[in-house]
């Protein structure tokens, strides 16, 4: 035990045995060196007693190292031998000095197995470097040892390996104890393997979706979760101790019982199918095997439920009864073939083909039932589906039946791999009362197309002639049109407006290239036109006509002198008589007009009624707005366009400066236009009239004037409430824009005054200047009022509002005008 613990602490301190070790090998090496002198100077009793000395300290060094397991040695290169070594060495080794002197190799000393260790040592050794290793040496008695050892080279001038010194360590017992406990350590690492292996065992067997059970000597003993969920256990206790045979949802026979345990015992291993009686009394469908225990009595019981699967098998027989049924009550014929031949055909499919059995196919192949033209075809698509397993695409194909009929039909061919290779399910359908009625269904929709592209062109046609309606103001005009568009409609040239009297027998033909003569008179005065309804198209033996209009015994009528194949379409005739009955309108609204104009000349020389100077206003005021759009939406920005343009230009840099110049002039004449526009517009409509109201828009008319103007304004609104109507409201505003006018053309003002205010239901608009004034007398002179905005006008116009107009003025004392309006 003191070796065990001196080694312990040698091993724990080996860092420094090390150092002490290369310490003893060079005291040692100064000892045998002294020794040699010594034993050359025998002559000298001091040396001999030196020598003494030095030798009793190497061997006290000597035993100090054999006491320790150290050994020491040196290897002579040039001699090939361990020339000097330690008692420790000797015992370690097994071998003594007399050994090596023999010329034992050092080979010898070293583990086969730790040769090329020891090779690679010696290399380092060479290079001059220490070596600091470990390996394994074979005892002369021929047991192995372990030992630490710790190389030193020493070297000659010329760098070359002359010597080498070592210590060795016997550390065998340390690899001894270290083996013991890793056999310990390896003990107790299977120990905990088995436990962990145990453990995983256990819960593998908890866990398991299968149930396990041992019985042993008829008894179940354990039973996992899964086993007690399919009985409906609550717990082990309802389930252990019990006899696995009254579980048995029908008892079995003592001999069925007997041959079963007979096969348990012999290892004979079968699933049974069973049915077991769960607790609450419902049956279970189960399969079980049985393992017997080769090491005890028991028996280890695996049982599944499959109550599930075996409805599922049920119901999977059901459903392939059902399909089959299905296939065979299908509307649509279903063929099964592989490789081109016929496997199963369905009674649809057989009608088909035209046939009451499948046994009339014998000896046809599909060739016979395809179009010539596309067998090629269908041998390629069915020949795909059966190498790439993919559906073929739907298509339309036709087939011939038995009898040589030839139908339409919509065919699909599917891949069934799991019946065999080269199989597949072709689907036909029978669409030929389909394609039919597609046709029909297209030239129905032909048809449609072609009246709904009628029906736009007469619609164009309507809204084309009733917009130009508007212009016309001669019945010339009116003829000319008419006739124009029947004949681009009916695309006949033979059409004309005639007037014809019936009791003269005469007639007129005023519009178009048509023929009429006598005989067509004659055919139209038999129907007695003076009774025939307006705006009705009437047929005769050489064309038709429609009456327009009828002025004092003269029929106006439209003809058509030729059979004309588009007036055989309702749409075509309703269109002629709505254009004729525009025409119609039209000829009454001309009369109007003349019997109206002929009133307005009575009227022409004394005072205008008051509802037709309003229409007169309205009329002005509307073409003022409408010349305003036009000008702003047209004129404006075409200008505004031209300008943005010529801007570009003059940017550019690579332009001449000259040119330079002149486009800048152009474009500053552009901009001017632009602005003079923007005036008119607004003098011709005020913007924003009725939004911002009278006296914003007045302010703005204000500010705009003196931009112009060298009299400055002053504007009293305080008193003002803005609720006008909308002909008030324009009917002010232009009496404003004219009194400015004034001022500005006329009475060389410095400043004018204008008021405005609301009382008692009525404006009051009150306007004073500071000009040069003017005579009374010459108001009435001015009459022109619907060509400029004068006094007169203005006072047409404040007679239109129901309200009054007064005037003073006197030379060089400026101008005063009162005014009064109703409100609405």
């Amino acid at each position: 035990m003191d070796d065990e613990e001196g080694m312990n602490r040698l091993l724990r301190h080996e860092n420094f045995w090390t150092a002490f070790a290369i310490l003893a090998i060079y005291a040692l090496m100064i000892g045998m060196i002294m020794v040699r002198r010594h034993k050359q100077r025998n002559s000298i009793k001091d040396d001999k007693k030196r020598l003494a000395e030095a030798e009793s300290r190497f061997r006290m060094l000597d035993d100090l190292l054999h006491t320790l397991d150290v050994g020491i040695w040196s290897y002579d290169c040039g001699a090939g031998r361990i020339v000097n070594a330690s008692l420790a060495f000797h015992e370690m080794s097994g071998y003594l000095a007399e050994h090596f002197e023999n010329g034992i190799s050092w080979r010898a000393l070293i583990h086969p197995e730790d040769l090329p260790l020891l090779e690679s040592c010696v290399l380092q050794l060479r290079q001059g470097e220490a070596v600091h290793t470990q390996y394994r040496i074979v005892h002369a008695a021929g047991d192995v040892r372990w030992v630490q050892v710790k190389m030193i080279p020493t070297m000659d001038q010329l760098k070359r390996m002359v010597r080498v010194d070592g210590i060795a360590i016997d550390v065998t017992s340390r690899y001894k104890m270290e083996e013991a406990l890793h056999d310990i350590t390896e003990g107790k690492k299977m120990e905990q393997a088995l436990k962990e292996s145990v453990e995983r065992y256990r819960r593998l067997v908890e866990s398991s979706p299968v149930a396990i059970a041992v019985c042993r000597q008829h008894k179940l003993v354990y039973v996992n979760p899964a086993g007690l969920r399919i009985v409906g256990a609550g717990g082990p206790e309802d389930f252990l101790g019990t006899d696995p045979w009254d579980w048995l949802y029908e008892p079995w026979e003592q001999s069925k019982q007997g041959r079963v345990i007979e096969r348990i015992r012999k290892g004979n291993v079968v699933p049974e199918e069973l049915s077991i009686r769960r607790m609450d009394g419902a049956k279970v469908d189960v399969i079980v095997t049985a393992l017997p225990d080769d090491e005890t009595d028991a028996v280890r019981i695996f049982f599944e439920d499959v109550t599930a699967r075996k409805a599922a098998e049920r119901a999977l027989i059901d459903s392939e009864r059902i399909n089959r049924h299905i296939l065979d009550i299908a509307p649509v014929a279903m063929v099964l073939h592989s490789n081109f031949e016929y496997i199963y055909m369905n009674p649809a499919g057989m009608r088909l083909l035209g046939v009451s059995d499948l046994a009339q196919l014998e000896g046809r192949g599909y060739e016979q039932f395809v179009p010539p033209d596309q067998i090629d075809l269908v041998r390629r698509e069915v020949k795909g589906v059966y190498e790439q397993g993919a559906t073929a695409t739907l298509v339309e194909s036709k087939i011939i039946q038995i009898d040589g009929t030839v139908i339409d039909i919509e065919v699909v061919t599917a891949p069934i791999p799991y019946i065999g290779d080269n199989t597949a399910l072709t689907i036909i359908r029978d669409i030929t009362e389909e394609k039919r009625a597609e046709r029909e269904r297209n030239a129905a929709e032909k048809l449609i197309r072609e009246s709904e592209e009628r029906y736009f062109q007469l619609q164009m046609s309507l809204d084309r002639f009733s917009s130009d309606l508007f212009g016309m103001v001669k019945i010339s005009e009116l003829n000319t049109r008419i006739v124009e568009e029947i004949q681009k409609v009916l695309k006949t040239e033979k059409v004309s407006l005639v007037t014809l009297n019936c009791g003269s027998s005469e007639f007129c033909v005023s519009g178009g290239v048509g023929e009429f003569s006598k005989d067509a008179l004659y055919a139209i005065c038999d129907r007695h036109p003076e009774q025939l309804p307006l705006c009705k198209l009437h047929e005769t033996s050489g064309g038709y006509f429609v009456k327009i209009g009828e002025i004092n015994g003269d029929h106006s009528m439209i003809y058509i002198s030729e059979k004309v194949a588009l007036l055989q379409y309702e749409a075509i005739k309703i269109w002629l008589e709505t254009i004729s009955r525009y025409v119609s309108v039209l000829y009454d609204n001309f009369r109007v007009i003349e019997d109206l104009t002929a009133e307005l000349e009575k009227l022409g020389s004394s005072r205008q009624p008051v509802w037709l100077l309003r229409l007169m206003l309205h009329l002005s005021e509307n073409e003022r707005k409408r010349l305003s759009q036009d000008l702003h939406d047209a004129a404006l920005q075409e200008q505004i366009i031209w300008y943005r343009k010529l801007n570009q230009i003059v940017t550019d840099t690579e332009l001449p400066p000259k040119l330079r110049g002149q486009l800048e002039e152009i474009e500053q004449g552009l901009l001017d236009v632009i602005y003079q526009i923007r005036i008119t517009c607004n003098e011709l409509r005020p913007p924003l009239l009725k939004e911002e109201g009278l006296e914003r828009s007045l302010e703005a008319l204000f500010e705009f004037t003196q931009l112009r103007t060298n009299y400055s304004i002053s504007f009293d609104c305080s008193a003002f409430e803005d609720d006008l109507s909308d002909d008030r409201l324009i009917g002010l505003y232009r009496i404003v824009q004219e009194l400015l006018a004034n001022a500005t053309k006329h009475s060389n003002a410095t400043e004018v005054k204008l008021g405005l205010s609301t009382r008692s239901g009525q404006v009051i608009l009150n306007y004073e200047d500071n000009g040069i004034g003017m005579e009374l007398e010459d108001l009435e002179k001015q009459r022109d009022q619907f060509s400029s905005m004068g006094i007169h006008g203005m006072k047409e116009r404040v007679r239109c509002m129901n309200g009054t107009i007064a005037f003073a003025s006197a030379a060089g004392g400026g101008l005063a005008v009162y005014i009064s309006v109703t409100a609405r």
